[in-house]
């Protein structure tokens, strides 16, 4: 579960900071969020259209999340699941969301959250360009494919 998002989201809808709509894909989260519309688990093509309308997404740091964000052209917030709050094993999405820096917003602190969405616009434009989109995660999902079948067939 990542119920330390979820709360946040929650506690920034709740004081205003955030005043547009809030979907969160809730998965295994317990915690109550009156003020966000949770949905356990989203169908596919439902949460595709869903970050193609959103201003902003927020995502943990599972690669095939931050480049579903990505294929819709956006910038994602990325709040990678950490070992020392039992969010995961290990620490390999802050890993991997410091490796992607470049391209996304990492908040690392929950309570830098909210500062991040209040300049999420100058912060995106302050990151060097790349040719992130559609084409691209594509060629990140089909090179990521390839390397877990790799590891797998080991």
């Amino acid at each position: 579960q990542f119920n330390r998002l979820l709360v946040e989201l929650n506690r920034l809808v709740e004081v205003g900071a955030i005043t547009e709509r809030v979907v969160v894909q809730s998965g295994y989260c317990d915690a109550d969020a009156p003020a966000v519309e949770c949905f356990d688990q989203l169908p596919f093509e439902e949460l595709q259209s869903l970050m193609a309308e959103a201003n902003v997404i927020i995502t943990h740091g599972g690669p095939a999340s931050i480049m579903q964000a990505m294929a819709h052209g956006k910038v994602p917030i990325v709040v990678p699941r950490q070992s020392k709050f039992g969010e995961h094993v290990d620490d390999h999405q802050c890993r991997f969301a410091e490796k992607m820096r470049e391209r996304v917003l990492v908040v690392l602190d929950i309570e830098d959250l909210g500062q991040t969405i209040e300049s999420w616009a100058e912060r995106v434009s302050l990151l060097p360009e790349t040719n992130v989109g559609p084409d691209r995660a594509a060629q990140f999902s089909t090179k990521l494919d390839g390397l877990c079948r790799d590891l797998l067939s080991k």
